[in-house]
């Protein structure tokens, strides 16, 4: 096997570059909405970010809520879209499904240093582990997939990526008896796109430090997803207000009406926000 190194993530620090200013903010955090990327927020056609939702967030602002962007994407990748479209970062980021950035109340966005390290560290010594036997089974799985295409991140565990998330469904089975063999490993999955990575950090506990960092409730949190990889947020954020919205994963849309959580029928978080709006914000002015 070949492997190919992703520029855009080897050229990044993930977990240790700021990601840029966001708005100020003065009082309390007394909501704070953690949305998915892509497939969920960012809108396929116009402005990544659509204009409707920013100026949602402005006039909620005054009442105390703070909203930010949780994805497996890199930080680089996700800068570059929000800053052709928004004044202004987001309050908090987590990328990657475990780095987390957030900022004071100043604007001034910045890192969580240690507790990316930690990951940082954590995922290496993973891969360290287990590259050896998933090189080797990833060379076989190859020969018989050749459409599948392994990128590899010097600050990433091992990535897998097929041209579309049906092949992806179809390889998932195969690696599993794989990930068995390796105690506290999980995939973090999302369309075509899957990584390994330690369990103990995902996109949870990276919303986790933000709102600890905020002292917010589990109550308080609005969450919203369409992919595998956010199942980890809504099962560690039961008392949470989770959505998703149309189209999401069967496995996101299963988990949804077997816990109360609200499904959209159209793409987009606005259906969400302002179902939970009606049902829990309105109530508490």
């Amino acid at each position: 096997m070949n492997p190919t190194a992703d520029p855009a993530a080897a050229s990044c620090r993930e977990g240790q570059a700021p990601p840029g200013q966001a708005a100020p903010f003065q009082g309390p955090c007394r909501w704070l909405i953690s949305l998915d990327y892509d497939g969920t927020l960012r809108a396929e056609n116009g402005s990544p970010v659509p204009a409707e939702f920013l100026q949602l967030m402005s006039r909620w602002r005054p009442l105390g809520v703070r909203w930010g962007i949780n994805t497996g994407r890199a930080l680089p990748l996700l800068v570059r879209e929000l800053r052709q479209c928004c004044r202004y970062m987001p309050d908090f980021i987590c990328t990657c499904e475990r780095y987390s950035y957030w900022q004071k109340g100043d604007g001034i966005l910045l890192p969580a240093t240690e507790l990316n390290e930690q990951t940082t560290r954590a995922n290496l010594a993973l891969r360290q582990r287990m590259a050896p036997q998933l090189h080797r089974e990833l060379d076989r799985l190859m020969k018989r997939h050749p459409d599948i295409e392994w990128l590899i991140d010097p600050a990433d565990p091992l990535s897998i990526l097929t041209p579309d998330s049906d092949t992806m469904e179809k390889l998932v089975p195969l690696l599993r008896p794989i990930q068995r063999e390796f105690p506290g490993v999980s995939t973090q999955r999302a369309g075509r796109f899957m990584r390994f990575s330690d369990a103990r950090f995902n996109k949870g506990t990276a919303l986790a430090n933000v709102a600890d960092a905020w002292q917010v409730a589990p109550q308080r949190l609005v969450i919203i997803g369409d992919g595998h990889n956010d199942l980890d947020a809504f099962s560690l954020f039961p008392e949470a207000f989770c959505a998703a919205p149309g189209g999401a994963h069967p496995e996101i849309v299963a988990y949804l009406r077997e816990h109360g959580g609200y499904l959209s029928r159209g793409p987009g978080v606005m259906e969400a926000l302002g179902h939970w709006a009606r049902l829990r914000l309105n109530q508490a002015l």
